[in-house]
């Protein structure tokens, strides 16, 4: 097998080298963890597609030339919902798998535990989503405002939520955020970009190296074979090939070429769906600590 890139774009290629005997077993053995990693985190892929979606149509309604429906309102409270309930399935699935892996663990659960708190107490937009789920899914439709507003130059949207209707009657289901109905309006769209940020770069990295250690030093094995390949090509991707190319070339100048390629991970956390670390190369314990950012 060897290393290699592979450009797209402009259809460049090339060997840079063999890999070595002990790359092929790392690799080996990196590909059993990445791939049930892979599977298993999958739920922080289709988070960020719901994400996406309330974006895009945030998108729609900034240009000038959408023309205003009665339903826009409707739509928003909708993605929104979907990207909630979604967020709160990936944080029961964890929690569940989290206690059946660790439940004769007491440190490992407090662990859990003390992580959720450090990030809540850290990001206010983080604690203020999780008790806004429960709002939004028992009670009523999370947007209290919704408007558009088109001038000469410009398109503006405000997308509201009123902490005094929030927390009327149900004080204590803000013990995280400590909403007080007396605060001003909340600005719905900064707030969920930052939670959406946290759950892919704080929490997701601490659930996928809680059960998955392996993906740390996975990380720094494709990333410095990455590097090695983008002297070559700065906007290609690393590859590996199984056995040389074959170049066949036509007329004119014209060639093509024939390989078997193997797409090894470039970004590992990316391309899980995550946003790496600042630490990728501290231990778990270190990354799950300093990964509150």
């Amino acid at each position: 097998m060897k290393l290699g890139f592979h450009n797209k774009s402009t259809n460049h290629f090339g060997v840079i080298r063999g890999l070595t005997e002990n790359e092929v077993v790392d690799h080996a053995g990196h590909t059993k963890f990445v791939t049930e990693a892979r599977n298993r985190l999958a739920l922080f892929r289709m988070l960020s597609r719901n994400y996406d979606d309330l974006m895009n149509f945030v998108q729609t309604l900034l240009s000038a030339k959408y023309a205003d429906q009665e339903s826009d309102g409707e739509e928003i409270d909708r993605l929104l919902l979907n990207y909630l309930t979604f967020a709160y399935s990936i944080q029961q699935h964890f929690d569940v798998s989290y206690k059946a892996r660790f439940k004769k663990d007491e440190a490992q659960m407090k662990r859990y535990k003390d992580f959720v708190d450090r990030l809540c107490n850290a990001c206010w937009p983080f604690a203020f989503i999780l008790d806004y789920r429960g709002f939004v899914q028992h009670v009523g439709l999370g947007v209290g405002r919704f408007h558009r507003k088109l001038t000469l130059s410009s398109v503006i949207i405000e997308v509201r939520a009123d902490p005094a209707r929030l927390v009327r009657g149900r004080p204590r289901d803000w013990e995280r955020s400590k909403l007080s109905p007396e605060a001003d309006e909340i600005d719905l769209l900064p707030v969920l970009r930052e939670f959406h940020i946290q759950m892919l770069q704080s929490y997701g990295n601490f659930v996928a190296t809680t059960f998955y250690p392996e993906l740390l030093p996975a990380y720094d094995f494709y990333a410095a074979l990455t590097d090695e390949a983008k002297r070559s090509d700065s906007n290609a991707r690393m590859v590996f090939f199984s056995e040389e190319p074959e170049i066949i070339y036509g007329e004119g100048g014209k060639f093509s070429w024939n390989a078997q390629l193997v797409f090894p991970p470039n970004s590992l956390f990316e391309e899980l769906g995550l946003i790496r670390p600042k630490a990728a190369n501290k231990t778990q314990k270190e990354n799950s600590e300093e990964e509150v950012q």
